[in-house]
């Protein structure tokens, strides 16, 4: 009897150790692995990332001297201009958007999908 327990004392000892060396934190389980092979985890990752979306960015833009004189519509009120020295422009997408006022191209960059076509 006290062999069995001697034993269990000394496998209940083993644990402790073996968990105080991990930190405190249990034993890592074996990965899980998906229909495909990949692993469960790596799996979760790549969801991860496809439910991310890039974020796009919004550039001030200055328009060149190459530009004055062109005609351009504000995105936001929809009036018709000329590019001048003054003008506000912004670029999204690759894509320049003038404006006809300094009121309108913060409401843009609020939301410029709202207002890019």
């Amino acid at each position: 009897m006290k062999t069995g327990l001697l034993i269990a004392a000394a496998m209940t000892l083993t644990a402790f150790v073996a968990h105080a060396q991990q930190g405190g934190k249990p034993a890592a389980a074996a990965p899980e692995t998906t229909r495909n092979g990949t692993k469960a985890a790596d799996a979760k990752k790549a969801d991860k990332s496809v439910k991310k979306k890039a974020k796009v960015v919004v550039e001030d833009y200055a328009p060149l001297a190459s530009e004055y004189g062109q005609k351009a519509k504000c995105p936001v009120s929809g009036d018709e201009f000329k590019v001048g020295e003054g003008t506000q422009a912004i670029k999204y997408k690759g894509k320049v958007y003038y404006f006809c006022c300094g009121s309108c191209m913060p409401k843009f960059k609020k939301n410029p999908a709202k207002f890019a076509k």
